[in-house]
This record gives C-alpha cells, sequence and structure tokens, in this order.
C-alpha cells in the first residue's frame, strides 16, 4: 500500500477514486485516581514519553485509515492529512484522513520505431517524433 501526501503518485496514474478514508485513534497520559473514586491528578511524563505515546497513536490512525482503504479496494492512499488535537488536559485524538485509490504503473520507457531506409521511403508520413517521445520515468504527473 502506498501512503503520500501528494496528489498523485510519481510514475503511476489513478485509475479509479475509491473514497474518503480515515483513521483516528485516542491517546491520554497515565490518570491517577484516589482512593474515593475520583481523578487525583495526571502524572507528569517527560517530552520524550509524550513524544512516542503520540506516533503510537499517529500509527494506530494511519493502520486505520490503510484498513479502509484495503477494505474499499483501494492500492494507495493519496493526500493524507495528520491532525492531532487536544480534547481535553492531556487527551489527544489523532486523526488521519486521506483518499483511497487504484493505480497503474506507467511505462517504463516508450518504444522507439526505427526504420529501415526502405520502408521509410515506402511511408507516406513521418515517425520521427516517436522517437522523440520522452520517458516517464521519475516523473510526477498530474491526473
Amino acid at each position: 500500500m502506498i501512503v503520500t501526501t501528494m496528489d498523485g503518485i510519481a510514475g503511476r496514474i489513478t485509475q479509479e477514486t475509491m473514497g474518503l478514508v480515515r483513521g483516528t485513534h485516542l491517546w491520554t497520559r497515565r490518570v491517577i485516581k484516589t482512593s474515593f473514586g475520583g481523578i487525583r491528578n495526571f502524572e507528569v511524563t517527560g517530552v520524550q514519553q509524550m513524544d512516542q505515546g503520540l506516533n503510537d497513536a499517529k500509527e494506530q490512525a494511519n493502520k486505520a485509515m490503510i484498513d479502509q482503504a484495503k477494505a474499499l479496494g483501494g492500492d494507495a492512499v493519496i493526500g493524507v492529512r495528520i491532525d492531532v488535537v487536544e480534547m481535553s488536559n492531556g487527551v489527544f485524538c489523532v486523526n488521519a484522513t486521506g483518499t483511497a485509490v487504484k493505480t497503474i504503473p506507467l511505462p517504463i520507457t516508450v518504444p522507439v520505431f526505427e526504420a529501415t531506409p526502405q520502408q521509410a521511403d515506402a511511408m507516406d508520413f513521418d515517425m520521427s517524433f516517436l522517437a522523440a517521445r520522452p520517458s516517464f520515468e521519475g516523473s510526477t504527473l498530474r491526473h
């Protein structure tokens, strides 16, 4: 599965748009409860633990988005956007959205037509334009 933030994929053509796909995952800091059943406070965590937690939440949201794209029959997700929203003190919602598409590869090169002098004389039009066509390899096309 190809996942990209771009609107297209280099070397591939979008054959069919399957639809919008999204994945959501919530992440929170650890909560400490009192013996009376109420929430006492949030445990203070370092930046590294918060970074790791949010990255894990992003991966889970991305996985849910990819699973939804596969269920629709897509082989790629384009235009991916990741949003992180703090819903309340220490509770984060990570959303991944994109468009599921089916793609086909572009040909690596365009064949060059070479005619013998006898064939060239027999033709009633110029075929040299075929030799001048560029390769699609590594190109980025907008569809």
